[in-house]
């Protein structure tokens, strides 16, 4: 194999490519415009999420505590602190439903508003004409029933199979459960028992000491740990398919197939170069996109002020997208070569998201980590990889995985440029388009 003849084609192809301003789109414009589109959406999502109203009804509320000032602590100190918790909470202030802290439940995180409405009897018809999202039923003996310490029953009511019902039942329950709670520390203190007379062991998780905005920033970087793997696979997976299928089918439309074909250069020279320019332009679509990750994560650290990602982690995924930008060339040279059209060649890429998708999903299933067993299953191996080296995580890099990452790779990768070859060195493959519907035609699995 002569490397200058390699290159030359390799340099045509990626030039021709770059001129095609279809493919410069997918490359660099498509990004630029995904990624402001999705922190769009997400802003969007959050605000209206914050801004919903969720219509909650109450049956008996006047069989409820009622909201009384209690001005013992004040003037009382300790003791006036100690009976204030023995007095019921209340569960409604000046019409709205209360939290343990004494907030309102508008915080966006737990999902809506929720807006209070008496009712003055049981009636599910409500919640058919969508007047309530949730109907809550007090009993009558509420009140005396735990005064005498036993259990009353609340029923809470929603609409099957509908969102925001199922959001205001979600929101009313949690509301209702904290509420109980703190009817439970007001039955101790009656009893003359500590609030936390029933957890005998104080449990401290790590969890527990971190700041709210720390708690976020935490689940926001195990999100983005997961996903940006698999958005940066599908772009390179984009990357390399369009500009495949115009190096193949595409030239066999154009009547190109034939001058490269009779040109000195061996047919393993041109598929090495057709090679080399896919997994180039399939890279470049990774770099450019791990460049506008980078500038994404590094505005969003600061803006939460916490390490969400490891910066040159994120840059390191680079070594793991070359492998998968390589495969991805190897294999769509494999099947574009099939097609007589760009049409066609189309179709038969649809199999390679078959393939890829499930194995990217793979690897986001919780619990899912690098190791002995997962590091030779291809495609997968790889974001692992990369969610492993975008962690900020205080246990060593699993480098003793690295070289099965690589082997299986490697392998996939030489099956498909021996196959990419194979089908070159075809004359019955290369000249389909000839073919005008004789009694044998071609398909991606041989003649029929």
């Amino acid at each position: 194999m002569r490397w200058s003849v390699v290159r030359l084609i390799a340099f045509r192809e990626a030039r021709d490519q770059l001129r095609d301003r279809r493919t410069m789109f997918l490359i660099l414009g498509l990004p630029l415009l995904m990624y402001p589109l999705f922190i769009g959406v997400g802003i969007l999502f959050v605000t209206m999420l914050k801004d919903k109203k969720l219509v909650v009804g109450v049956v008996g509320v006047e069989h409820l505590p009622k909201a009384t000032i209690d001005p013992t602590p004040a003037i009382g100190g300790p003791a006036g602190v100690h009976s204030r918790m023995k007095t019921f909470p209340p569960l409604l202030v000046e019409d709205q439903f209360r939290e343990p802290d004494g907030k309102e439940p508008t915080d966006a995180a737990q999902g809506g508003v929720l807006v209070y409405k008496s009712i003055p009897k049981e009636d599910e018809s409500l919640l058919t004409s969508r007047q309530l999202d949730a109907l809550v039923v007090i009993e009558p003996d509420l009140m005396a029933k735990l005064e005498r310490g036993e259990r009353p029953v609340i029923r809470i009511l929603g609409r099957d199979g509908e969102e925001n019902s199922k959001l205001a039942v979600r929101r009313i329950t949690d509301v209702l459960r904290k509420w109980s709670g703190e009817v439970k520390s007001a039955r101790f203190a009656r009893a003359g028992l500590p609030p936390d007379f029933d957890s005998p062991i104080d449990l401290r998780d790590p969890q527990s000491t971190k700041s709210s905005e720390k708690r976020v920033a935490d689940e926001m970087r195990d999100v983005l740990v997961k996903v940006i793997p698999l958005l940066l696979v599908m772009w390179v997976l984009t990357g390399a398919i369009y500009p495949a299928i115009d190096m193949t089918a595409g030239e066999k439309e154009r009547g190109t197939m034939e001058t490269l074909l009779i040109s000195p250069a061996e047919r393993t020279e041109i598929v090495a170069g057709k090679f080399l320019a896919v997994t180039f332009l399939g890279f470049g679509t990774a770099v450019w996109n791990i460049m506008l990750m980078v500038g994404a994560v590094a505005i969003a650290q600061v803006a939460l002020k916490s390490s969400l990602l490891s910066l040159g982690g994120l840059a390191a995924c680079l070594l793991a997208s070359l492998p998968m930008a390589m495969l991805f060339a190897a294999g769509c040279l494999t099947l574009g070569v099939f097609a007589r059209s760009t049409k066609e060649g189309n179709y038969y890429m649809v199999p390679m998201f078959f393939v890829v998708l499930p194995l990217a999903y793979w690897s986001m299933a919780p619990g899912m980590e690098l190791d002995a067993r997962m590091s030779w299953v291809p495609i997968t191996n790889a974001l692992l990889l990369q969610q492993r080296l975008m962690a900020v995580r205080p246990d060593p890099f699993p480098w003793r995985h690295v070289p099965a990452v690589v082997a299986s790779m490697t392998l996939l990768i030489s099956l498909g440029l021996f196959g990419a070859i194979r089908q070159f060195q075809r004359e019955a493959v290369l000249f389909r388009e000839a073919e005008q519907g004789g009694r044998k035609k071609w398909s991606l699995f041989g003649r029929r």
